[in-house]
C-alpha cells in the first residue's frame, strides 16, 4: 500500500479503514489510485460532521487538483458498497455518515446535523414494531443558538 504514504488527510483511524478500502478495491479488481485514496480519506475523516457531497468535492480538489465530481461520485458509491460509509439525503442533497444504526437530529433552523448518541431508545421501538432500522433522521428547530443535541 505505498500509495498511502501520499495520503495526507485524517489520523491513524482513517489510516486503516484505508487499507482496508485499498484491499477490497484490489480484491474487486477496481484500481487504486490517488484521487480514490484522497476521497475516502477525506470522507472517513469528517464523517461525524455528516459532510455533503459538494463538500467533498471541493475538499477533494483541494488535495487533487482537477479531481472530476465523477470520480468523487462513483468512490463515495464504492464506499457505501463497501459498507465502510453510509449516506441520507437532506433537503435534496446527500450526506455521509457513520455506518451504524443511529439517530440523527437535522436542525431547521441552522441546516446543522447532529448524532443522538442516546437514541437507542428511538431505535428499540422501531425494531420493537418489526423494522430493520439502518438510520433514524428526526427534523426539528433548535433555534440559532441551540448547543449540540445529544
Amino acid at each position: 500500500m505505498s500509495m498511502l504514504k501520499f495520503i495526507n488527510v485524517g489520523g491513524e483511524h482513517v489510516k486503516e479503514k484505508l487499507e482496508q478500502f485499498a484491499q477490497e478495491l484490489k480484491k474487486k479488481g477496481f484500481r487504486v489510485t490517488v484521487q480514490r485514496l484522497t476521497v475516502a480519506a477525506i470522507v472517513l475523516s469528517k464523517i461525524k460532521d455528516h459532510p455533503s457531497f459538494m463538500e467533498i468535492l471541493e475538499e477533494a480538489r483541494k488535495h487533487v487538483p482537477g479531481v472530476s465530481a465523477s470520480t468523487v461520485y462513483n468512490t463515495l458509491q464504492l464506499l457505501e458498497k463497501l459498507g465502510l460509509i453510509t449516506s441520507f439525503t437532506v433537503r435534496g442533497e446527500t450526506h455521509y455518515d457513520q455506518p451504524h444504526s443511529h439517530v440523527n437530529i437535522v436542525c431547521l433552523d441552522t441546516n446543522r446535523i447532529y448524532d443522538l448518541e442516546n437514541g437507542g431508545e428511538v431505535i428499540g421501538v422501531l425494531e420493537k414494531k418489526g423494522l430493520s432500522v439502518r438510520n433514524v433522521v428526526v427534523y426539528a428547530n433548535c433555534g440559532e443558538k441551540a448547543s449540540e443535541p445529544g
